[in-house]
C-alpha cells in the first residue's frame, strides 16, 4: 500500500495528475487519440502477456478501451484501470508491476498515457 501511495505521489508530482475539469486541452497541444497514440503501445509491450498469460485483461485492439476505463481492477478493488481525467488514480499508471516488467514502458510512453487518462480516456 506505501508502494503504491509513492507511486501515485510520484505521478502526482511529476505534473501528471489532473482532475476530471482539466479537459480542455492548452494552445498548441494534441489531443491524445487512443487508436493513433495509446493503442500502439498496448499493441508492442502489453498484448503478447494481456491477455494470455494475464485473462483478466485484454489490451488487443478494439477491447482494450472497454477494459480499462471505469473499470475496477480485480487485483486492487480500490482502483478503476482508468479513471478519466486523473492519471493519478488510475491504476494502469499507479501499480506496481512485475518487477520482470518494470522496465516495459519507458518515461516517453508512461507520459503519453497519463495525458491520455488527463484528457478524459477518449475513445478516439
Amino acid at each position: 500500500m506505501v508502494a503504491v501511495a509513492a507511486t501515485g505521489l510520484a505521478v502526482a508530482a511529476a505534473g501528471l495528475g489532473s482532475s476530471p475539469a482539466a479537459t480542455r486541452l492548452p494552445p498548441g497541444e494534441r489531443q491524445v487519440s487512443l487508436r493513433r497514440d495509446v493503442q500502439p503501445i498496448f499493441d508492442a509491450k502489453c498484448t503478447a502477456c494481456h491477455p494470455v498469460a494475464y485473462p483478466y485483461l485484454d489490451l488487443h485492439r478494439g477491447r482494450s478501451y472497454r477494459q480499462l476505463v471505469r473499470v475496477v481492477s480485480p487485483l486492487s478493488p480500490a482502483f478503476e484501470r482508468v479513471v478519466p481525467g486523473r492519471p493519478d488514480l488510475s491504476y494502469l499508471l499507479t501499480h506496481i508491476p512485475d518487477p520482470s516488467r518494470r522496465h516495459l514502458l519507458d518515461a516517453a510512453e508512461r507520459r503519453l498515457l497519463a495525458r491520455w487518462i488527463s484528457q478524459g480516456a477518449r475513445n478516439n
